[in-house]
């Protein structure tokens, strides 16, 4: 019974136009269809039931809307609707994804959700156009196709976001970077040269680089192109975004941000010629950073190389400063991401300068560069002054935000 009275209130509600901005409007509207229904004594016999699944269905995500209000969610995907909706979550990592008790009863009732999301995230699909790529909310990006000839059937998948951006001082906590490579990004972002953080497919490069950038200038310009909202600086009164869909649109974009003269601009993930606005950048006198699918610095090389012609390559080699390698580790029975490589560039070949073995950043030939840059004659003193005070640091993200505005207002 309870089942045929939400399609009843719900195709009601859908038919009547009524505004329903807020849960007390919604409230109202289902009073009113259910009068006009004549159902007021069945509808309170399971009225609080109905209500639950009217505002999470009008309001939330539906039958995803408990998973999703979970903080500790970064993954939720459906494969294959005859199979159960799979999530992972930080917690657990090492089990890779767990198996949810969400089911879709049918393929219509699939699809119908994908479109719905799509909806949500201000696009359309259809089987003309049967795929998808969107931001549902600033700190959910979705994936998503229909059906043929893109997939068998629809799927989606579902990145969220941590709502506050994650600090470098909770990530030094968990072990995720060591203090001392957090302290020579920030010296990079500091001396404006360009730096990746490259690893594999949900490593956490992007969650790192927005991390590094808040150690940087809070009085500085820093200018972000990417396809779907991921890198946020909340807190920053100068910190603009551009976004574009493929990467002709994001080298444009890149190029448009390149006349707002940013202290530093970010490409949230290079796939194609927008690595060419990155030199630019750097030429011009803008830092510059990005994140790149790569397990070795030899394959970010050849990758780039083959997207960049001779004379730009040769710019981009002479001024990276260092990349920055992440990836999922098994520790024993736990999976854990971590910075476990820190590569310079050195003439034409790459030097590790942070390794497993070891929990500081070798005296370098990029600390002499940066030397150079900021007119530093001990730059091992100040590497070490900053990795103490990212030690010391309190956790939280306006904690950080509190740190950078103290250390430029003495600096």
């Amino acid at each position: 019974m309870c089942k045929r009275l939400y399609s009843d209130v719900m195709n009601g509600l859908y038919t009547s136009l009524l505004d329903l901005s807020s849960e007390e409007d919604l409230e109202k509207a289902v009073d009113a269809v259910v009068e006009d229904l004549g159902l007021q004594r069945d509808f309170a016999l399971c009225r609080d039931k109905l209500m639950y699944y009217i505002k999470r269905d009008s309001f939330g995500f539906g039958i995803l809307d408990t998973v999703l209000r979970d903080p500790g969610i970064e993954d939720i995907e459906l494969c294959d609707w005859r199979k159960p909706v799979t999530v992972v979550h930080r917690d657990f990592l090492a089990l890779e994804s767990l198996t949810t008790n969400i089911l879709f009863e049918s393929e219509e009732e699939a699809r119908s959700y994908v479109e719905r999301l799509a909806l949500r995230g201000g696009k359309g699909i259809s089987l003309a156009k049967p795929e998808v790529h969107t931001a549902l909310s600033e700190n959910m990006r979705l994936a998503a196709t229909l059906g043929e000839p893109v997939s068998r059937g629809p799927t989606f998948s579902i990145r969220r976001l941590p709502e506050i951006p994650i600090d470098v001082a909770t990530l030094i906590k968990e072990s995720v970077i060591a203090p001392h490579v957090a302290a020579l990004a920030w010296l990079v972002n500091d001396a404006k040269m360009f730096y990746a953080v490259v690893g594999g497919s949900g490593s956490g490069k992007t969650t790192l680089l927005n991390a590094l950038l808040q150690l940087s200038n809070p009085s500085w310009k820093i200018v972000v192109v990417q396809d779907v909202l991921e890198l946020r600086l909340p807190s920053r009164k100068r910190f603009i975004q551009f976004f574009g869909e493929s990467s002709e649109d994001i080298l444009q974009r890149c190029l448009t941000a390149l006349r707002y003269r940013p202290d530093i601009l970010i490409v949230g993930e290079v796939r194609g010629r927008e690595i060419a606005a990155l030199v630019r950048s750097v030429a011009s006198g803008s830092g510059s950073a990005t994140t790149f699918h790569a397990s070795a610095p030899e394959e970010f090389e050849m990758a780039v190389r083959n997207l960049l012609p001779r004379d730009l390559y040769a710019m981009l080699s002479l001024n990276t400063s260092v990349l920055i390698l992440i990836a999922k580790l098994r520790v024993g029975r736990t999976v854990q991401r971590k910075v476990w490589r820190v590569y310079e560039r050195v003439s034409d070949e790459w030097r590790e300068i942070f390794g497993p073995q070891t929990d500081t950043v070798f005296s370098s030939y990029t600390l002499k560069r940066l030397g150079k840059r900021l007119a530093v004659d001990d730059m091992e003193a100040e590497l070490e002054y900053r990795t103490k005070l990212l030690e010391g640091a309190e956790q939280g993200y306006e904690s950080i935000e509190i740190l950078m505005k103290k250390f430029y207002t003495l600096y």
